[in-house]
């Protein structure tokens, strides 16, 4: 489970920038729970964003030491999921940004490597490839409307887009992944 290994780089990680003896108690249980809680969903994502589990982990982690900075800046003005899924994309855009990142794509070992959901039953990776290949505009809110159970609210405040955007971009990718996929699941 990376997660659990990242949550313990990054604790590690945060005493060294903190000079270790002085960290608050209650700020690193906090953010420990964060990682406990979301940090596999925030994994997940990473990793379809970036098509890198190694990248991915460095990303959760990248998300977990801006989170830790901005905890009492935190306002509450949206659920800490939505906070925390607001910076790990951010993240990832600006690991996408960077020359390095563009140069070394590889869709298919990505797929190896995406944990399934908790309660996931084996399936097909076709629908996923699918949806790694649209456009990043509509490829984020699929990803965050079907892998990450957010509302199509949730994903208009992340993404600083009005809702009426991200349900035309969501409507789109349906469009575009039910035409890609016509006859993907007939039986015969």
């Amino acid at each position: 489970m990376p997660c659990l290994n990242g949550k313990a780089a990054v604790i590690r990680l945060i005493d060294r920038w903190k000079g270790g003896s002085g960290i608050e108690q209650e700020r690193k249980a906090a953010l420990a729970r964060l990682m406990e809680e979301y940090g596999d969903s925030l994994y997940r994502l990473c990793i379809l964003l970036l098509h890198d589990p190694h990248l991915a982990e460095d990303a959760v982690q990248d998300t977990m030491l801006k989170a830790w900075r901005g905890l009492e800046h935190f306002a509450a003005r949206s659920g800490e999921k939505t906070w925390l899924t607001r910076i790990a994309v951010n993240v990832c855009r600006d690991y996408r940004r960077l020359y390095w990142y563009r140069k070394r794509l590889d869709g298919e070992a990505l797929l190896e490597h995406i944990p399934a959901p908790p309660d996931a039953e084996p399936q097909d990776d076709e629908v996923l490839r699918q949806v790694l290949a649209l456009a990043p505009k509509y490829r984020e809110p699929v990803l965050l409307y079907y892998w990450q159970e957010m509302t199509v609210q949730e994903i208009a405040a992340l993404l600083r887009e009005k809702e009426n955007t991200v349900s035309t971009r969501l409507r789109r990718a349906r469009a575009q992944l039910r035409e890609k996929l016509k006859g993907w699941d007939d039986d015969g």
